[in-house]
């Protein structure tokens, strides 16, 4: 193999294809870059077995070939070389790889590529097509209430349901439940629901925030989803197992709604919270609903208490207390796209719903379940 290259381009694609590389497996490979020169073309693969990236950079080939170089080495290289162009070349009795910009020469020992594992292929046929933007949305909103615990890997990712002309994402880690819809900008043909590591949806969401790209194509396999933004393609493993029934979570009906402006709440929430922060575990925060305001307070005994009252409306009008997980509580309102956040709320230990206020009474795109706390400062 020997090609030559933009130093800047081709640092640019290396640098996305190493988020793809093994950190920790004794796999010398997987801490590798496959280098495949073919056409114009230089393509930059790797993969830790649970997440793959594909990309190309332009070149000039005069000698085609495959090679596997260690990414960490090789990115730290190419990222430190002056503007201007980089030549690579194989030398197969060697052993490696030579890296030569302007009068800097670098050799770095190779891997045979034989030996990398097989790649997933894009399958045409079956992809549909996302806006960059919805997507990107959509997974910031429900990735706030994914699990971290590894130890129930299904909670540590997103379900994602496809159907006909809609795309919906739930996340929950036992204490919060995200819902999401949004539209395809294809029409999906049948039914499909796939659980996709929620980390792995977020890289999706970081390549295409650098890319110019305004659409995702998207491709799912029996245990394998694929984006392809552009001429990068991220695949993703698929999260084996049963998602909970989020649908029997979500009451049927509500006793009292209460609507309150987003900003305002979410000032005061950040305010009373610096009384709750930095303790396990959490103080809660209580909502205090009377007609026409809402007092949110917190009583910590170690630091002291805050209170702040607001404006609100609400469909009751008897007094209302319920409290919360203090970030959990300014997660959902954060989320919230609306000028209003509306709260739907039963009893004081049931769940509690956290939607946008939707024009007309139409359904929310969005909704965020809470479950509440105890506040033992209430008795």
């Amino acid at each position: 193999m020997r090609v030559v290259c933009n130093t800047e381009l081709f640092g640019r694609k290396l640098a996305l294809a190493s988020r793809g590389v093994s950190a920790r497996s004794p796999i010398q490979l997987l801490g590798g870059i496959l280098l495949e020169a073919r056409g114009e073309t230089v393509r930059l693969s790797a993969t830790d077995m649970e997440v793959s990236i594909q990309t190309s950079s332009p070149a000039e080939v005069s000698e085609e070939g495959r090679v596997v170089v260690p990414a960490r080495i090789f990115n730290d290289v190419v990222r430190s070389l002056p503007a201007g162009e980089i030549s690579l070349e194989h030398d197969r009795a060697a052993g490696t790889v030579r890296l030569k910009a302007r009068e800097n020469e670098y050799r770095i020992r190779a891997y045979a590529a034989e030996d990398f594992p097989q790649l997933p292929r894009f399958d045409e046929g079956s992809a549909f097509k996302m806006g960059g933007d919805a997507l990107v949305e959509t997974v910031e909103k429900v990735s706030r209430s994914y699990s971290r615990d590894e130890t129930r890997p299904v909670l540590t990712g997103i379900l994602v349901s496809f159907e006909e002309s809609r795309v919906r994402m739930v996340t929950t880690d036992s204490y919060r439940l995200s819902i999401k819809e949004t539209g395809l900008a294809t029409t999906f043909d049948g039914a499909r629901e796939a659980i996709i590591p929620a980390r792995a949806m977020q890289e999706v969401g970081r390549i295409f925030a650098q890319s110019d790209e305004e659409q995702v194509d998207v491709a799912l396999s029996e245990n394998q989803a694929l984006f392809r933004i552009g001429d990068e393609l991220f695949g993703t493993r698929l999260i084996e197992g049963n998602f909970p029934e989020y649908r029997r979570l979500l009451p049927a009906t509500f006793e009292r709604e209460i609507s309150v402006r987003r900003e305002d709440l979410m000032d005061t929430l950040r305010r009373v919270n610096l009384f709750a922060a930095r303790q396990t575990p959490p103080v809660p925060v209580s909502l205090a609903f009377t007609e026409g305001a809402v007092e949110v307070s917190v009583r910590n005994g170690e630091v002291g208490e805050a209170r702040e009252t607001l404006p609100a409306s609400s469909t009751g009008e008897e007094e209302f207390h319920i409290s919360f997980n203090p970030g959990y509580l300014l997660d959902g309102v954060s989320a919230v796209d609306s000028e209003n956040v509306v709260f739907k709320l039963n009893e004081s230990l049931k769940p509690g719903l956290i939607t946008p206020e939707s024009p007309d009474g139409e359904e929310a795109d969005f909704l965020y379940l809470i479950m509440p706390m105890r506040d033992p400062s209430r008795g």
